[in-house]
């Protein structure tokens, strides 16, 4: 019974599908990148500034760039640049990026249940 059990857990390990899921739970969970999705998903665009001041707590102007630009990189969130002086950038998610925001929001209430049970 051990060895099936075994051979089971092992066909898992080598299974891609739980590497995936992994990768992109790891890459959700990164601090500030749901804060930072939903709070794009609640404006069709947002300035930096903006942005970093619709976040609950104190993201760094480092982490808030080095996150958006893992949105770009992923598909997520697209940054606008307006060309003019004083910068004029513009973040905002892609319909890749909203549908990941309708899922999270769609989650929100077992976040809820969960945290409440616990």
């Amino acid at each position: 019974m051990e060895e099936g059990r075994n051979q089971s857990n092992d066909q898992v390990k080598n299974s891609n599908i739980g590497c995936e899921l992994d990768d992109f739970l790891n890459f959700l969970a990164q601090r500030w990148m749901s804060h930072i999705i939903w709070t794009l998903g609640r404006h069709p665009s947002m300035r930096f500034g903006a942005l970093r001041r619709a976040l609950p707590g104190d993201i760094s102007a480092r982490v808030l760039s080095q996150r958006l630009k893992a949105l770009e990189d992923e598909g997520l969130a697209v940054r606008q640049d307006f060309g003019t002086m004083p910068l004029h950038v513009e973040y905002s998610l892609t319909p890749k990026g909203r549908a990941l925001d309708a899922e999270l929001r769609r989650n929100e209430g077992r976040a809820r249940s969960l945290d409440a049970a616990g």
